[in-house]
């Protein structure tokens, strides 16, 4: 599978030049040195990027009202920051699809740097802000964000720039996994065990599609997991989330609390839903109702249909996303793709499922659902990149240089 996804040779694009063709092509790239960076962003991912947006919005305002109204007075208290942050973030998003991708290469170490010091400054007392138990969010003036979301995409940048030119076994891209297991690290002690373990599937993923040793990569899953699981006996919280998880009615009022206000959201839902707006469980039943369980709001309010739906365009944000991976003229390009198209799919599903009790409690949002700011910035401009590398695509590609630009 990886072999096919960065097969040179097997693009379907590929095809030969007339002779004035190339003679054309060599007189476009002297007049603008640019000139095979000059396609339109991908539409589709637009339009399901704006949709999904918008569809989040809206479900923000429903499920927020109720304790924005109780906790500010106003019921579109959360509403009206959310957004602010999908305004930014949709500017951040335009903006970066304008910039060539290949540029981001320069910028991997210094970005994985940068996060990596944000996120030690979590552990520092007195820098963190806390809550629920953990201390995962800075604190700067009014606003405060997460490190670990721009540790999600610099770690796919930094590894991405590396597996375009090194083998994963090579003295340069051992340097950048330490680095990115190093951010996985804090992550963990803050502890988020969700966000590390999507930093980790970026990680994993990208090791797979550039042709890592399968069975190497399936050996330090199973280690992977058998720390994880080491961290969780020692976390008596996160320990007390999988006895919830597995027999939540054991203590129905308090570690099982969550799944089974989930669930009875999920479950009166029916077909077309109660009704937008008329969710019963947002009433101080269901817990961070707008953020990480806001997936039961929207099924207890829309239905089956109304998540249908709303899955429907995580899998056409999906499948356009690896189709520009496909497409990129860059090995590089290719690898940001999958990276971020990856680390946004896998968000998704496993809310989606931490949500209908497939999995544990994680405390990972929906993408561009949930309520959060720097989470939905950095997502929006995650697509931003994707959008870049969309624009550099229906060129030849019988042979790579010394840019990692698939040429004739």
């Amino acid at each position: 599978m990886s072999s096919k996804i960065l097969s040179v040779h097997g693009s379907k694009r590929s095809r030969k030049k007339t002779k004035e063709e190339a003679d054309l092509g060599s007189l476009e790239r002297s007049a603008f040195p640019e000139s095979h960076f000059r396609g339109l962003p991908n539409k589709a991912i637009i339009a399901v990027t704006v949709t999904l947006c918008l569809f989040g919005l809206m479900c923000v305002f429903s499920a927020s009202a109720p304790e924005a109204l109780n906790n500010h007075h106003d019921a579109t208290a959360y509403l009206r920051k959310q957004t602010i942050a999908c305004l930014i973030g949709m500017f951040a998003m335009f903006t970066i699809s304008r910039y060539d991708y290949r540029k981001l290469r320069k910028w991997g170490w210094p970005l994985s740097i940068i996060s990596f010091i944000l996120l030690a400054l979590t552990m520092v007392p007195g820098l963190a802000t806390e809550a629920f138990g953990a201390a995962r969010w800075l604190e700067i003036g009014p606003f405060q964000f997460q490190p670990s979301e721009a540790a999600k995409v610099s770690s796919i940048i930094l590894l991405a720039s590396g597996l375009s030119k090194h083998f994963w076994w090579k003295r340069e891209m051992l340097f950048r996994i330490a680095l990115v297991m190093g951010m996985a690290a804090i992550v963990v002690k803050q502890p988020d065990l969700g966000s590390t373990l999507m930093i980790l599937s970026g990680l994993g993923a990208l090791l797979y599609v550039s042709g890592t040793n399968q069975m190497l990569l399936l050996g330090a899953l199973l280690g992977g997991a058998g720390l994880v699981w080491h961290k969780i006996q020692s976390t008596p919280y996160q320990m007390a989330r999988i006895e919830s998880w597995l027999n939540p009615y054991a203590n129905p009022q308090k570690e099982g609390w969550n799944i089974i206000q989930a669930q009875l959201a999920i479950g009166s839902g029916g077909l077309l839903g109660v009704g937008y707006g008329r969710s019963l469980q947002k009433l101080h039943y269901l817990p961070v109702q707008h953020a990480d369980f806001i997936f039961a709001v929207i099924a207890e309010e829309l239905g089956l249909l109304g998540c249908l739906s709303l899955l429907s365009l995580f899998v056409i944000f999906g499948y356009y996303g690896f189709k520009t991976a496909l497409e990129a003229r860059t090995l590089f390009g290719r690898l940001l793709a999958i990276g971020i198209t990856s680390s946004i799919c896998v968000q998704a599903s496993v809310n989606i499922m931490v949500t209908t009790g497939i999995l544990p409690v994680t405390g990972i949002t929906l993408p561009f659902i949930s309520y959060g700011g720097s989470s939905l910035v950095i997502t929006l401009s995650m697509v931003g990149i994707l959008l870049s590398v969309s624009r550099d695509r229906d060129q030849p590609e019988d042979g790579e240089n010394e840019e990692g630009v698939f040429t004739s």
